[in-house]
């Protein structure tokens, strides 16, 4: 995969929490692709060199939850469903 590089600046006093500030920055630019609905769990996996599996719990730990569906989405589905 080609890759570019992104410089950007920050006040230092936000960076002292925080030690790797590279690998934070990327992995919540990854997140935000996700939930955009930029990239897939399996893209945004393989991005973050990890299984899907553990990108699935990389979100929980990030409180991004893995079916975004409404409950108003959800209830259509079943009457779907229950329909069949």
């Amino acid at each position: 995969m080609e890759t570019i590089e992104i410089k950007i600046q920050v006040p230092r006093e936000i960076l002292k929490n925080i030690p790797d500030i590279s690998k934070y920055t990327y992995e919540k630019f990854v997140l935000g692709l996700y939930l955009d609905e930029e990239i897939s769990t399996g893209k945004a996996a393989r991005m973050l060199n990890m299984p899907q599996d553990k990108f699935l719990e990389f979100c929980g730990k990030n409180n991004i939850p893995y079916f975004r569906s409404t409950p108003e989405e959800i209830q259509t589905e079943i009457q779907i469903m229950v329909g069949l």
